[in-house]
C-alpha cells in the first residue's frame, strides 16, 4: 500500500471512535445556561479599582509556562478591533512594546454598560466603555453572580484536516472583592480524510485582578 496513503487510513481506523467534546458557551444547547432564561437578571456591579495586571490562578500547561499574567485590557469585550487597536496605542512606548496598564478604574455608568478608565506608564491615558447590553450574548446571573459570554467560531483548517473552535469567558468578583476572569478555548479537530473526528484540545486560564483599597 502506497504510504502516503495508509498513514491516514490508519489515522482515520485510530480514531473512528474519537468524539468532540460538547459545545461549551451559553446558548450552546445541551447543560450550558441558555441566555433567554436570563434576559431580566441583574449583571454583577463589577465597579473599583483594580490592578491592570492580573495573576494566573489556575490554568493548562500553555498558561502555566507562558501566560502567568494577563492585562486587564484583555479581559474586556472589545466590539471591534479599531477599539482595541485604539486602546493599544496609548499603551505602546517609543520602541513598540505593549505596557501593562497601571491602576484601573472600572465604573458603571447605566445599566449593563461599564466604563473603564486606563492609566499607563509612559504617562498615557485612555477611556473605553463596554457593553453587555446584548442579552443574546451576554449572561448575568444576578447581583452577585457572573457575566459569561462566548460563542462558536466559523471552521478552520490545520495541517492535519478542518477545525471548529468555541469558548467562553465570564467576568465576576471573588469574596474579597477582586475582579477574576476565567476563559476557556476548545479546538474540535477533525482529520482531512472523511472529516472524522480525533479529539477536542482545551486551554484555559484563571486570573486574579486584585482590589485597590
Amino acid at each position: 500500500m502506497n504510504r502516503a496513503i495508509s498513514i491516514p487510513l490508519m489515522l482515520a481506523l485510530v480514531c473512528s471512535g474519537c468524539l468532540h467534546s460538547p459545545p461549551n458557551y451559553p446558548g450552546g444547547g445541551g447543560d450550558n445556561i441558555n441566555p433567554a432564561d436570563y434576559v431580566t437578571t441583574a449583571c454583577p456591579n463589577l465597579s473599583g479599582s483594580y490592578e491592570g495586571s492580573g495573576e494566573l490562578l489556575d490554568g493548562d500547561a500553555t498558561a502555566q509556562r507562558l501566560e502567568k499574567s494577563m492585562r486587564i485590557d484583555y479581559v474586556f469585550p472589545f466590539a471591534n478591533d479599531e477599539d482595541l487597536h485604539r486602546i493599544q496605542a496609548a499603551a505602546r512606548t517609543e520602541n513598540g512594546r505593549l505596557k501593562y496598564p497601571g491602576a484601573v478604574q472600572v465604573a458603571l455608568i447605566r445599566t449593563r454598560v461599564l466604563k473603564l478608565s486606563f492609566a499607563y506608564p509612559n504617562g498615557k491615558a485612555a477611556t473605553h466603555e463596554f457593553s453587555f447590553e446584548d442579552t443574546n450574548r451576554f449572561v448575568c446571573t444576578g447581583a452577585s453572580g457572573k457575566i459569561i459570554w462566548g460563542g462558536a467560531s466559523k471552521r478552520g483548517r490545520s495541517e492535519f484536516g478542518p477545525n471548529t473552535t468555541d469558548s467562553v469567558a465570564t467576568l465576576y468578583l471573588d469574596n474579597q472583592g477582586n475582579l477574576i476572569s476565567e476563559e476557556s478555548t476548545q479546538v474540535h479537530m477533525s482529520l482531512r480524510l472523511g472529516a472524522i473526528p480525533t479529539g477536542t484540545a482545551r486551554h484555559f486560564a484563571k486570573y486574579r485582578f486584585k482590589r485597590i483599597q
